[in-house]
């Protein structure tokens, strides 16, 4: 009987060390994050979480030396510039990035900031960004994306005139458009309300029944709708990773120990 195939994980980081200004700010020996699976992660301020998700994201880390493997959909991107100019559009596409900064562009509309995340899809050409010119099939998706978020009515405004909560849901819905097999969010309900959390919240739920989804957490009340697993960081290191269910509010408080700085400064 043949032994089943054993698909190769969507994320692998071995013996990853990144250090800056003479400090370690992260040492991972190995995690593995499998397709499908809702990974948060957790952990106190400066615990490396943004760091490890920034890594995965393939972001630069200005002043940061890298050393290790970080390995992203078969592609390695702890050195990018192994890859050609098509592979790596080709890498960048299947992976959808939702980061603090958002990387939304101030003078276009909502709805045209949401199309560009489209343009990662196979087919649809760059040009199409610079002109606006988009299907009416994909105007309409894009419409429908920024609706189910509660802004069907600032659709043609420039999101430098949104609210920061209005800007984050314009990239969450941008996400929607792109339909990336991997998902990064980096506190993806910062600065909303409680009903524009709901709204994201829903929204990322629906798109990581199609994706694996991997974000960085700050609320615990988050976890349920986030992640069904959860690792938690302190000092730079992974201590610990289990699922959610049997994770407990004691563990999660021993992450903001102040005393738990276990990289030591170089």
């Amino acid at each position: 009987m043949k032994s089943p195939t054993v698909k190769p994980p969507v994320v692998l980081m071995e013996d990853v060390v990144v250090r800056a200004g003479g400090r370690t700010l992260l040492a991972v020996e190995h995690f593995a994050v499998h397709a499908g699976e809702r990974v948060a992660l957790v952990g106190a301020n400066g615990a490396g979480k943004s760091t490890l998700l920034a890594l995965l994201a393939a972001l630069a880390l200005p002043g940061a030396q890298v050393q290790g493997r970080v390995q992203v959909l078969g592609r390695r991107v702890d050195a990018p510039q192994a890859l050609s100019r098509a592979q790596w559009r080709a890498w960048r596409a299947e992976v959808g990035v939702l980061m603090q900064g958002l990387h939304l562009v101030p003078r276009l509309s909502a709805l045209d900031n949401v199309l560009v995340g489209a343009l990662a899809r196979p087919g649809l050409p760059a040009w199409r960004s610079w002109a606006r010119l988009y299907p009416a099939a994909l105007r309409t998706e894009a419409l429908q994306a920024l609706a189910g978020l509660g802004l069907a009515t600032q659709a043609g405004q420039r999101t430098e005139r949104l609210s920061g909560g209005e800007r984050q849901k314009v990239a969450v819905a941008r996400l929607a458009l792109q339909r990336a097999p991997l998902l990064l969010a980096d506190e993806p309900t910062a600065a909303l309300d409680p009903a524009s959390t709901a709204l994201v919240l829903a929204e990322l739920r629906h798109l990581a029944e199609a994706a694996t989804l991997i974000s960085v957490v700050h609320d615990a009340a988050l976890l349920p709708a986030l992640a069904e697993r959860v690792v938690g960081l302190a000092g730079g290191r992974i201590v610990f990773d289990r699922p959610r269910a049997v994770l407990d509010a004691e563990q999660l408080r021993g992450l903001y120990d102040p005393r738990l700085d276990l990289v030591a400064a170089n």
